[in-house]
């Protein structure tokens, strides 16, 4: 990663459009780094289920105490250091995640993706990932656990996706089309790039 290559990192609750962001900001030559792709590959090394939720709780949690609670911002910074040109971070859950990636990187534009909570899930549904929740009442576990950052404590809802949300750069409201969504990113992109110069 060189000096002045744009960092973007593009954070939202469970449903929100990232993945269909990711593959936007991959076609305008970005790198994406997903933090959801390095918890995958940690589970499979471990052979834990993706759809074994106490599983992979509990798996979190253990990797966390161990390694410390901003664990995957490191695993993704390792990545990132071996990439050329503007880099996408996805996924980033909590405050431990996002301050890592802020004390390493220079410059870092966070874009945030808002969307209801039923948009939300009938989505889940639709793209149908193992540890995608069927049924609205874990779907909404799922999302209280995505607020607190994965963390167990009510308390760590301070240091969850949506202080992040709050602080962000750039706001999307994804709640129309994939073409609306593409337009709304390709703008805010052209803009840091702008300002990055």
């Amino acid at each position: 990663m060189a000096k002045n290559d744009v960092v973007v990192a593009v954070v939202g609750l469970p449903g929100s459009g990232k993945s269909m962001a990711a593959g936007m900001l991959g076609k305008m030559g970005f790198g994406v780094i997903e933090l959801g792709d390095i918890w995958r590959e940690l589970l499979k090394k471990n052979n834990i289920s993706r759809s074994d939720p106490i599983g992979t709780r509990e798996f979190t949690r253990k990797i966390r105490d161990r390694y410390g609670k901003d664990v995957y911002a490191r695993y993704a910074f390792r990545k990132i250091q071996k990439r050329k040109g503007p880099i996408a971070i996805m996924g980033i859950r909590s405050t431990y995640e996002a301050n890592y990636f802020r004390k390493k990187i220079k410059k870092i534009y966070v874009i945030a993706l808002l969307a209801p909570l039923n948009v939300r899930f009938g989505r889940l549904k639709t793209r149908g990932k193992p540890e995608d929740p069927k049924k609205m009442k874990d779907f909404k576990w799922l999302d209280q656990r995505e607020r607190r950052g994965f963390m167990k404590a009510k308390s760590e809802e301070r240091h969850g996706v949506m202080q992040i949300i709050k602080n962000a750069d750039y706001i999307i409201a994804n709640t129309s089309t994939v073409k609306k969504l593409e337009d709304n990113l390709a703008g805010i992109i052209k803009e840091i790039k702008k300002s990055n110069n």
